[in-house]
């Protein structure tokens, strides 16, 4: 592995994506909500466009046909799907504030947290409608003290494609909702905050960063179970990628687990 430094300027990248497809384009959007495609192979930089409004990207996600964005601004929040070229083709005003936008297939996974008007919860969206309206899945976190918001910050996909576990990162728990039916179907009590979620190859253990610790949890989905915490010193930790293993699996994964100093 080396790192490469492109030979082009980008700007400052508060959300970037580069989607499992064919060709080598990545989008970034920046602070002020300026939206780019940048294209690997020729190393060309192109402005898509700029928010309306003030407004700031909170999340963004991609395949070979659409660009789907999320948007915070002073009267909550907008989803948006939009073409490669940047042009809008459906937009939806959510009533609370969207804080990141996963893509599942043909589905997006929106969670928000609340106003003074509203609660918090996940939007689903389906995409294989023109102009998606999504199921509402409201969240009511019971560990949390009254008044206080859970924050529902970030999804992980289970295989099935039809389960998502939803980190609260405020109220220290993660919500398991069926996607088919859009309702909670489990509450896994985790007792420390957790700002992005990553499911392991067996689906009954899952890798979970803090930005609140900056350290790694390993968890138990059966029961939400805090089996082990990383020991690093006080960095920023949020995005990390979750690779297979290749070779040598069994001697991989008992190394991978003890390198975890218990809690």
């Amino acid at each position: 592995m080396s790192l490469y430094c492109l030979p082009i300027t980008i700007p400052y990248p508060a959300q970037f994506i580069l989607p499992k497809t064919a060709t080598l384009i990545a989008y970034l959007a920046e602070p002020c909500g300026n939206l780019h495609r940048l294209d690997l192979t020729t190393m060309s930089l192109e402005l898509l466009g700029a928010p309306a409004v003030k407004a700031s990207c909170v999340g963004l996600a991609a395949d070979a046909d659409a660009i789907y964005t999320a948007w915070e601004h002073q009267a909550g929040g907008t989803i948006m799907g939009l073409g490669t070229d940047g042009t809008i083709t459906w937009q939806y005003d959510i009533a609370g504030i969207p804080t990141n936008i996963i893509l599942a297939e043909n589905r997006l996974i929106v969670p928000f947290t609340n106003t003074a008007f509203t609660s918090e919860g996940v939007a689903l969206f389906d995409l294989s409608k023109k102009c998606p309206s999504p199921a509402v899945v409201t969240i009511q976190c019971p560990s949390c003290p009254s008044g206080l918001a859970a924050y529902p910050c970030h999804a992980a996909l289970a295989a099935d494609n039809k389960t998502a576990y939803i980190v609260n990162e405020d109220g220290a728990s993660v919500f398991v909702i069926d996607l088919e039916t859009a309702q909670v179907i489990d509450r896994l009590t985790i007792g420390r905050s957790l700002s992005r979620l990553y499911l392991l190859p067996d689906n009954h253990s899952a890798i979970g960063t803090s930005n609140l610790f900056a350290d790694l949890s390993l968890l138990d989905l059966t029961d939400g179970s805090l089996l082990a915490v990383t020991n690093t010193k006080r960095q920023l930790l949020s995005t990390i990628a979750i690779l297979p293993y290749v070779h040598c699996q069994e001697y991989n994964q008992v190394r991978y687990y003890q390198s975890f100093p218990q809690p």
